[in-house]
């Protein structure tokens, strides 16, 4: 258990349970002395008031500041008892002594006179000591252990937010790399077949670099931002397939519905990548169609491509980047991110609903 707690809210609840004590001691007084036509409070009462809650007192505030932080707080549970009763057991001997001493100094013809009844084991005032303490060590420890939970439950989830942020940060880093051997891999493919395109090809690049490296580092973007860079990507892609071979076609919303619309950077890109990587033949007539809504309260991306796998093959890819964007989704949305992937004899499609999170 955390030892280091704030204790602002639970010494403001000590406080009102003594003077909620205090007070119940007070009008107990003071209704007796009303009925004996006494003057209802007096530096008797007081001293009276004194000698009563001090052993209760110190009670407290040795199993509240000594027992419960170095001993229950951490787990040393059955010492903590065992000391516990000990003090309680020393402060009943004090209260029985001091119990017989007041019985002496009593006149004797003001004691009352003895009964022939069988007297009671242990005198009624020791009794109601003993359950007193026992019921300031309860509450002290009902409230402490109730405190204690609530902090262990937000350190918690403070350690959970923390790691989730870093897991996030090392999921981001991954997609550069991920992206650039892609993209240098085009590239290279470029410079054999065209080498006027692919020095193209390179310009385009930096531009998406740049985005890569500076806006992509933080942690929400315009969702007009990310639109531009897959525009950006897709263009750059185009110039490496022939359009007899590949049709590639592109919707994205208008800007009066981006407006306002923020999300985590680079969510989509993967499936683009996914798409261009398995979903493209040389041989055979290829298509990829990337779209996205926006609602009120929803954006739905979905990207489309050609299914070129041999019967009894699956094009269900799970590499680096999906496995990524999985995770990403999870940590940052839970359950509120929909990702379905379907597959059919000639189509792979990915459809992803997000909820609109404004900047």
């Amino acid at each position: 258990m955390s030892i280091n707690r704030s204790r602002t809210t639970e010494t403001i609840i000590y406080l009102v349970l003594w003077l909620i004590a205090i007070g119940l001691y007070l009008l107990d007084i003071m209704r007796n002395r009303a009925q004996m036509s006494l003057s209802l409070v007096d530096m008797s009462v007081v001293s009276a008031m004194i000698h009563t809650f001090v052993p209760f007192l110190i009670l407290f505030l040795i199993n509240n500041n000594i027992l419960i932080p170095k001993l229950l707080l951490r787990n040393k549970i059955l010492p903590y008892f065992m000391l516990t009763a000990c003090v309680v057991i020393f402060l009943w001997i004090y209260q029985y002594l001091d119990f017989i001493n007041v019985i002496h100094k009593i006149p004797d013809n003001m004691r009352p006179a003895p009964h022939h009844r069988m007297r009671p084991l242990l005198p009624l005032p020791l009794l109601m000591d003993f359950t007193y303490a026992l019921l300031v060590v309860g509450c002290n420890l009902a409230v402490a252990l109730m405190f204690q939970r609530f902090d262990d439950k937000l350190e918690k989830e403070s350690l959970m937010k923390a790691n989730a942020e870093n897991q996030l940060a090392y999921l981001k880093a991954q997609i550069n790399p991920h992206f650039y051997m892609n993209m240098l891999n085009n590239i290279h493919g470029m410079i054999e077949i065209n080498p006027e395109k692919a020095q193209s090809m390179v310009i385009d690049m930096s531009h998406l670099m740049r985005y890569m490296l500076y806006e992509s580092s933080k942690p929400m973007i315009r969702l007009s931002e990310e639109i531009a860079f897959l525009r950006n990507y897709l263009s750059l892609m185009r110039l490496r397939f022939p359009e007899k071979l590949v049709s590639m076609t592109s919707h994205f919303p208008d800007e009066a519905s981006m407006t306002g619309v923020s999300l985590p950077p680079l969510l989509f890109l993967v499936f683009i990548e996914n798409a261009f990587k398995h979903g493209v033949s040389y041989r055979d007539t290829s298509f990829i169609a990337v779209s996205m809504e926006v609602n009120n309260e929803t954006i739905h991306f979905s990207c489309m491509n050609s299914n070129h796998a041999k019967s009894g093959e699956s094009l269900e890819h799970t590499g680096i980047g999906l496995n990524n964007i999985r995770q990403r989704l999870s940590l940052i949305y839970g359950e509120q991110a929909n990702l379905e992937l379907t597959e059919t004899a000639t189509t792979y499609t990915v459809n992803l609903t997000l909820p609109i999170q404004c900047p």
